[in-house]
């Protein structure tokens, strides 16, 4: 078999896992219906009467403003996390489960090499999240279409939100990759969501100490505006290409990691 044939039935058969992965489906089903009804309703709350005292001030970003735009800039911040979480969690599932139960042994008995495997593993996952992101963006965007039917609300400024949303989103798939080479070097689905927690609060003490826009699991949502207009206003294009430059070092470290993998 060529290359190309061994990385298309690799696929294949990874795609087909993903089908069957409860998994992915949880994980989809929070992607695609959580993210939309969180945007929605986190501004519908902040512009409600009921937003009064502490919950006022922390949804203060989303009271005013253009209401299909706030929308899209909830979907936005809220995707750069939930993309990430849920890929990550999608990747320790993957890569831990045939590594910590054995069975990954029979697959390397397979003519298609073991670095074929993770590389079609990691694609697989990416499309997955990429399609997922898409169409969270576009439910939200219908959503947000329904909801401000009648009021007159322009949607040009909502288009530009539905860009960053699946920028944000995309990034955030793309920085689920590492965890993947972590799945293979711990061979645990436990371990990998350990490390997927504590990169998460990492990110949060980067962020206080002031070095979030040059740290790639923070610019994301700071670019957003996670952070506040001043910490969104200090990221730029090198902040986020930094940020989409760890996808493709990851794959490369994790189909390295598996070609030389031996004793499974």
């Amino acid at each position: 078999m060529t290359a190309v044939a061994n990385l298309g039935a690799a696929f294949s058969v990874e795609a087909l896992k993903l089908r069957r992965s409860v998994v992915a489906r949880v994980a989809t089903l929070l992607l695609v219906l959580l993210v939309p009804l969180g945007s929605v309703g986190v501004v519908a709350l902040a512009r409600s009467p009921r937003a009064v005292g502490a919950t006022a001030a922390k949804l203060a970003d989303y009271a005013t403003g253009d209401l299909a735009t706030t929308h899209l800039l909830a979907c936005a911040q809220i995707l750069s996390v939930a993309a990430l979480v849920a890929g990550g969690f999608f990747l320790a599932w993957s890569f831990g489960r045939e590594l910590e139960s054995g069975t990954a042994g029979a697959l390397f008995g397979l003519a298609v090499p073991r670095g074929t495997i993770a590389l079609a593993k990691c694609l697989v996952a990416l499309a997955w999240i990429a399609v997922c992101v898409v169409v969270a963006v576009a439910v939200t965007v219908t959503a947000s279409a329904v909801v401000t039917a009648g009021s007159g609300a322009s949607f040009v400024g909502a288009w530009a939100g539905a860009r960053t949303a699946l920028v944000a989103g995309l990034l955030g798939g793309g920085l689920a990759l590492p965890f993947a080479w972590l799945a293979t070097v711990t061979r645990s689905q436990l371990g990998t969501v350990g490390g997927l927690v504590g990169m998460v609060a990492l990110t949060q003490i980067v962020v206080l100490l002031g070095g979030g826009s040059w740290f790639p699991y923070a610019a994301p949502s700071l670019w957003t505006g996670m952070g506040g207009a001043a910490a969104a206003a200090a990221v730029g294009l090198p902040h986020l290409l930094l940020a989409a430059a760890v996808a493709p070092v990851a794959l490369a470290a994790v189909v390295q990691t598996w070609r030389r993998l031996t004793d499974v």
